[in-house]
């Protein structure tokens, strides 16, 4: 119990990491995300989930990794500026998908990332985005969506959880 316990607290500490490194991305947001969701499934908080699509997140989190390093640091005028839009609104539409359901989270941050890139490219700092939208997204939109998908499905893990554990009680 203590075990279990002490892996739902470092796992809610790399939930938060993840979300503050959606906003202010020195280092890859999906990172802590799936460690958070590996922590949650070793202390049996997550116990519905499959092993591929374990398999499959942290596959998308090393995926994350490598567009990091490979895709070119910031933004032309040196901001990043577009991870606040992109970030939160992904975050945001993962957990409009998980209220509607858990099968909708990942469309719920596909959508808000793109939303989230759209609303950014209107702005003065962004309009240099509509040459390359396809380009940008890939860079930046794909690591925040698994970062954010991540979260949803972890806090989604530990909401059902506690709804489990309380309607046995």
């Amino acid at each position: 119990m203590l075990l279990s316990t002490i892996l739902l607290v470092l796992a809610i500490i790399a939930l938060v990491a993840a979300v503050v490194l959606l906003v202010k991305p020195w280092w890859v947001a999906a990172v802590p995300a799936v460690a958070a969701l590996l922590l949650l499934i070793w202390g049996k908080y997550i116990t519905y989930m499959p092993t591929w699509k374990v398999a499959l997140w942290v596959g998308a989190a090393i995926v994350a990794v490598g567009l990091r390093y490979l895709s070119p640091k910031g933004e032309p005028d040196g901001r990043n500026t577009g991870n606040v839009y992109i970030g939160l609104s992904a975050l945001a539409g993962a957990l409009l998908g998980m209220v509607l359901s858990p099968d909708f989270i990942l469309i719920g941050t596909i959508l808000g990332a793109f939303i989230g890139m759209m609303a950014y490219s209107r702005t003065p700092q962004g309009g240099w985005v509509k040459h390359g939208l396809v380009q940008y997204f890939c860079n930046k939109c794909l690591p925040a969506i698994v970062a954010a998908a991540l979260v949803g499905t972890s806090i989604e893990g530990i909401i059902f959880y506690f709804e489990t554990v309380n309607n046995y009680l």
